[in-house]
C-alpha cells in the first residue's frame, strides 16, 4: 500500500478502533452494572446519588419538564421523528439505522437485560420510605429503556453534527437520565446500564463488516454518515 493510500484509510481505521474501543466500554458498563442491579439493593454511593436528585428541596415544577424530557428525548416519539426527518430529507438509509439500532437496543433492554437481571423500581427497593416518587411505574427497571434509546439516537446524531455542537447529543443522554431519577422510577446504574446498551448498540453497528453491513443496507459512508 502506497502513501496516498495509507493516508486515506488512516481515519477509518481510528473511526473503527474508536468504535471497538466503545463496544468494550458498552459491554464492561453493561457487566458491572447487571452485577450490582442483580443485587436488588439500593444503598451506599447510588442511594446517595439518587436521593441528591429524587428530593423534596427540589421545586415539584419541574415534574411537568422532566416527563415531557422523558417522553420527548427517550421514548416511541423522539424515534419516529428521527426517522421522519431522515426520510423527509430523502436520507432513507440513515431512518433505517434509527430505527435498526433503536429497535436492536430496545429489544436487549426489554427482553435479555430486564427479564435476566428482575430489578425492581425504586419504590420497591426502597419500600417506599425516603422517595419522592413524581410517576408511577410497576414494570422492571434495570436497565432503562429511556435511556437505553436516547443514548443510541443521540450517539448516531453525534456523528452527524460538526465538532463544535457534539455537545448537545451529550446534553440529550445526561438530561433523560436526569429526569429519570427525578422523577423517581429508575436508580443511578438502572440509566448508567441503559447508557451501556446504547452505547454498545451503535458501535456495534459501526463495526459490522461490509459483508453484512452492505446487504442489510447498514453500511455507514465516514465523509457522509448521513448517507
Amino acid at each position: 500500500m502506497d502513501k496516498k493510500s495509507a493516508e486515506k484509510h488512516e481515519p477509518k481505521q481510528k473511526l473503527r478502533v474508536g468504535s471497538l474501543i466503545n463496544l468494550i466500554i458498552g459491554l464492561v458498563v453493561i457487566l458491572i452494572t447487571a452485577y450490582i442491579a442483580h443485587k436488588h439493593q439500593l444503598t451506599g454511593f447510588q442511594a446517595q446519588v439518587f436521593h441528591d436528585i429524587n428530593n423534596e428541596k427540589l421545586p415539584s415544577g419541574f415534574t411537568t419538564i422532566a416527563k415531557w424530557v422523558t417522553e420527548g428525548l427517550g421514548a416511541g416519539y423522539p424515534i419516529a421523528a428521527c426517522i421522519l426527518i431522515a426520510l423527509l430529507f430523502k436520507k432513507f438509509k440513515l431512518a433505517w439505522r434509527f430505527f435498526f439500532v433503536t429497535g436492536g437496543a430496545g429489544l436487549v433492554s426489554d427482553f435479555i437485560l430486564k427479564p435476566l437481571v428482575k430489578e425492581q423500581r425504586p419504590i420497591v427497593l426502597l419500600h417506599g420510605l425516603n422517595l419522592h416518587a413524581r410517576v408511577f411505574e410497576s414494570d422492571l427497571g434495570y436497565p432503562s429503556g429511556h435511556a437505553t434509546e436516547a443514548t443510541a439516537m443521540a450517539l448516531i446524531v453525534w456523528f452527524l453534527l460538526p465538532a463544535r455542537w457534539r455537545w448537545l447529543p451529550i446534553l440529550w443522554i445526561v438530561v433523560v437520565c436526569w429526569s429519570r431519577l427525578y422523577l423517581g422510577v429508575h436508580t443511578p446504574i438502572d440509566v448508567i446500564g441503559g447508557f451501556g446498551v446504547g452505547l454498545a448498540a451503535v458501535s456495534f453497528l459501526r463495526l459490522l463488516p461490509n459483508s453484512i453491513a452492505k446487504p442489510l443496507r447498514l453500511d455507514i459512508n465516514d465523509k457522509h454518515p448521513a448517507d
